[in-house]
């Protein structure tokens, strides 16, 4: 399989595809100020998540997730299985691109109607996942940059805007224990963590494939301290219950940045970081629905596969939910326990236990 991206291009869009939507929101209001420790602590499980991932890929160093669970479960569970991951891919693209396009609806584009600019930024998503990984990965090289410039530009300005930020907004620090902490918000192992699930697709692209478990937990580390970074500000300049209450506490801290009548509402132009941000992570999932199909059904081109699964995707954006409240609900409940949990960690870990349990029953045939 040709390799198509270097161990650095892997990091950055590992990095920003757990940063993705998850930075727009407060994930579990039942941690209320102690969810800055849940994400660090949580990190970690995270790391042991992508370990499995990663030791299933070294035991087939040549396939994708679609084309070794045949090789394991056998060609007919084993496609099933590969056909319902294909379909997870491209409804969590489905339900990230319609919360960006809430975003957008509540911000910039409040009277233009939703299905014009839905549908050029689904025209855009085809565009990528058509041109490739290399492409992708190519663009999130420069992007980087400009993120990190920004994430240490808006919290100079929030430090700067006066009675804007608080630390005593934290207090009481785990009040309550921390095994209650931990008990009521591990559910955002899910996302982003469980979620680099996508990347079982993209390890066989990767250059320099020795070092892919290195910088993976790397970047799931880094990624823990950004979220925690992240709640943190949310909290010290919202306070929880407002952060908890907003659908979107991100924008709403940005929206407090106030120089006097030199810098205000700037929310405009950090909501258009936003989108790119949300561009990664929706392109990363669609790219590997359609890299999963061409390889399912052993396709000689994803020009086609691209155009009908962009539409699927813009398509089913429209019916998961009526509105803003009933889409986080659906995401940070329904999504999270029943879709997420089982596609994630349930069916990786018995696939885990039968590739172990299945190789040690072959060599002992092997031995009578």
């Amino acid at each position: 399989m040709k390799k198509r991206m270097s161990i650095y291009q892997f990091f950055v869009i590992m990095i920003l595809f757990q940063y993705g939507s998850v930075v727009l929101y407060f994930l579990s209001s039942d941690a209320r100020q102690n969810i800055w420790i849940s994400y660090l602590f949580y990190s970690l499980v995270g790391i042991l998540i992508q370990i499995m991932y990663i030791t299933l890929y070294e035991k087939y160093p040549n396939d994708t997730l679609i084309t070794y669970l045949p090789k394991i479960y056998g060609k007919f569970i084993g496609n099933v299985l590969g056909l319902i991951y294909i379909c997870y891919f491209i409804y969590i693209a489905s339900i990230i691109f319609r919360e960006f396009m809430d975003l957008t609806s509540v911000t910039a584009l409040r009277y233009t109607p939703k299905i014009i600019y839905a549908s050029l930024a689904a025209f855009i998503i085809i565009y990528a996942t058509r041109c490739g990984i290399e492409t992708i990965v190519s663009m999130a090289q420069m992007y980087i940059i400009i993120l990190i410039l920004i994430k240490v530009v808006s919290f100079l300005l929030i430090l700067l805007t006066p009675n804007a930020f608080d630390l005593s907004n934290l207090e009481p620090i785990l009040n309550n224990g921390i095994i209650k902490a931990l008990k009521s918000s591990w559910l955002i192992i899910m996302a982003p963590y469980g979620e680099t699930i996508v990347f079982t697709m993209l390890y066989p692209l990767v250059a320099e494939s020795e070092k892919i478990k290195k910088f993976a937990i790397i970047a799931v580390i880094l990624e823990g301290v950004i979220l925690a970074f992240n709640n943190i500000l949310f909290i010290c300049t919202l306070g929880v219950n407002f952060a908890i209450n907003s659908n979107f506490p991100l924008l709403e801290t940005y929206r407090i940045i106030d120089l006097g009548d030199f810098l205000t509402r700037l929310d405009i132009i950090f909501v258009l970081s936003f989108i790119v941000d949300g561009f990664f992570k929706i392109s990363i999932f669609m790219y590997v629905a359609v890299f999963g199909i061409f390889q399912l059904f052993k396709l000689k081109t994803t020009d086609i596969v691209s155009v009908v699964l962009g539409i699927i995707m813009l398509v089913v954006s429209f019916l998961v939910s009526g509105n803003i409240p009933q889409q986080l609900n659906i995401g940070h409940h329904f999504v999270m326990k029943y879709i997420h949990f089982p596609i994630q960690v349930i069916i990786p870990v018995i696939t885990l236990i039968f590739c172990y349990t299945r190789k040690t029953y072959i060599k002992e045939r092997i031995k009578k």
